[in-house]
């Protein structure tokens, strides 16, 4: 009897060494299967998230360079000129100057130039919107002088009006903040003109002066357009 209870505990227990083993292997390929996943998982993961950080960089340097790159600048003036030159103007009385005389604008009822209208263009070539700043230089040329100089930025219309402040030739801030769409172009306009002092002003005010817009794009690449008032 001794002997058939030891011989049934070695079968029991050669069993349970059985069970376990069984056991043991799949708790390890289970544990195998899990890592498997895991390292499937986030092998995916980083190629998706390289492919997106890649696709934006891209994307983002296409944009800046295309918005940079591709972009014309002109300025004209646009008002008509008599041969006595510019002479003082109240700033109370741009806009009425503006409106001018028998259709011409700037021109008052003697055939005096009271004011200069100059249009500016920008055109974005590319295929990506972009923000400019731009900046506009007023400046005597040689044996000329202007101490009164002044200029605002203009609707130009039947009915035109100034936008925003009239500023001196020395405020050169013109837009600090300009949006062109992809593959448009956008125009506006700005008037010039000598600011009555109530004074004499042939020694102040006198001979021609240039000008220049300049464009500068997000990357810091810019474009620069001069004129002048002769």
């Amino acid at each position: 009897e001794d002997t058939y209870n030891m011989y049934n505990k070695l079968n029991n227990n050669k069993d349970n060494e059985k069970k376990q083993n069984n056991n043991r292997k799949k708790g390890i390929r289970k544990f195998y299967f899990v890592i498997l996943c895991i390292s499937f998982l986030v092998t995916s993961l980083s190629i998706t998230i390289s492919f997106f950080t890649s696709s934006s960089r891209s994307k983002l340097i296409h944009e800046i360079e295309s918005a940079v790159v591709n972009f014309s600048l002109k300025v004209e003036k646009i008002s008509e000129d008599t041969d006595k030159g510019l002479v003082p103007l109240n700033d109370n009385e741009i806009e009425n100057a503006l409106l001018g005389t028998n259709g011409k604008k700037c021109i008052d009822k003697d055939n005096n130039n009271v004011c200069q209208i100059y249009k500016i263009n920008i055109e974005n070539i590319s295929n990506y919107g972009t923000k400019f700043k731009a900046n506009l230089n007023l400046s005597a040329t040689k044996d000329s002088n202007y101490e009164n100089l002044k200029w605002a930025e203009i609707s130009y219309s039947n009915a035109p009006k100034i936008f925003g402040d009239i500023k001196p030739m020395s405020n050169t801030n013109l837009k600090s903040s300009y949006g062109v769409g992809g593959g448009t172009s956008a125009s506006f306009y700005i008037v010039i003109w000598i600011s009555d002092n109530g004074k004499n002003q042939n020694k102040t005010d006198f001979g021609s002066f240039t000008g220049s817009v300049s464009f500068e794009a997000v990357s810091g690449d810019k474009l620069t357009s001069s004129f002048s008032n002769k």
